[in-house]
């Protein structure tokens, strides 16, 4: 089998620690194999080795694409919202929205991945969800509205309406959420 080029070793990788990180967050890192991540890309099982150590070397490299997506996310937000506050808004409208919460691997990667960063002992993975959810709460801060507390309420929000999916309750959830997170204080 002819060998790869640099090159495309390492859009490999970066595919790879794409779909891995879609993939973590979407059924979550114990449910998700070495196959299962080369198969969505579209490669064998061996080049992975070639690649990373183990599947758990992996996850904080995916935790870390899938924050820095969420930072990119922002940052166009910003350039596109006619300010900050409404950047704030769009985000939380989209964050609380039946595409977020039926959509998890495309989704925040802190409500993805808490379960397993919150039973893992990987200190990398813990220190990006810390700084992910730091990060995002001064993004969201807003006078009389501390950041990390409207964090912490679209994270509950989404949670729960993932967990109710199906019931009348999820599609509420969204709804009341997002309407008082949107409300000027």
């Amino acid at each position: 089998m002819p060998r790869v080029s640099k090159a495309q070793a390492a859009q490999n990788r970066q595919r790879t620690v794409q779909a891995a990180a879609e993939l973590f967050r979407e059924r979550g890192v114990d449910h998700v194999s070495v196959q299962d991540i080369m198969a969505a890309v579209g490669l064998t099982h061996g080049g992975f080795y070639r690649q990373f150590d183990s599947k758990e070397a992996l996850v904080p490299e995916a935790a870390r694409h899938a924050y820095d997506t969420m930072a990119a996310r922002l940052a166009d937000l910003d350039a596109s919202a006619e300010d900050h506050a409404a950047a704030q808004r769009e985000f939380i409208r989209t964050y609380l929205s039946p595409t977020h919460r039926d959509h998890p691997g495309k989704g925040c990667p802190t409500a993805g991945l808490i379960h397993d960063i919150t039973r893992s002992d990987n200190a990398d993975t813990r220190d990006l969800l810390t700084d992910g959810v730091a990060k995002l709460g001064q993004w969201l801060n807003q006078p009389g509205r501390d950041g990390v507390v409207t964090v912490c309420t679209l994270l509950g929000a989404l949670l729960v309406s993932r967990a109710a999916a199906g019931t009348p309750l999820s599609g509420q959830v969204l709804e009341r959420v997002s309407a008082e997170l949107a409300s000027p204080r």
